[in-house]
């Protein structure tokens, strides 16, 4: 047994359940900033929210990369250039997640933007962590023979 977890070299950090919990907390971070952004942005500078959230949300995602990367996953087996263009993909998809259920929330269904922010902010943390995690943070792991 000692031989399997030496040579599997098995890390709290890469369990699912505990990087989602970081995820979570660098997901608040770059949230908070998303979020402060787009209050800015719609109530001082008198931005429509459609506009808006796609420029908070590019701050929000700044911050969320750098916490994300600082604690959260291990750079997997990818290039910079690679791990980047990913990242810059699932970001741009989230966003387009994001543009819609405001959308949604907000003209549709008439809830005003600062929940339906809150909102759609659930549902790109579960699409975010889901898609980084397996697509650009997955770490390749060595075929362990039992003893």
């Amino acid at each position: 047994m000692r031989n399997l977890l030496e040579k599997e070299k098995i890390h709290l950090g890469d369990k699912i359940p505990v990087q989602a919990i970081k995820y979570g907390l660098a997901a608040f971070g770059g949230f908070v900033a998303d979020y402060a952004a787009l209050l800015a942005l719609k109530e001082w500078v008198g931005l429509h929210y459609l506009v808006a959230v796609p420029i908070a949300f590019l701050i929000g995602i700044a911050v969320n990369y750098l916490i994300g990367i600082w604690i959260v996953f291990q750079r997997g087996n990818l290039s910079l250039f690679k791990e980047l263009a990913l990242f810059l993909t699932i970001s741009m998809l989230a966003l387009a997640i994001t543009e819609g259920s405001m959308y949604l929330f907000t003209d549709l269904l008439k809830i005003d933007y600062r929940v339906s922010r809150l909102i759609s902010g659930v549902v790109t943390y579960l699409f975010n962590f889901f898609s980084r995690r397996f697509v650009i943070y997955r770490t390749k792991r060595e075929k362990v023979e039992v003893d």
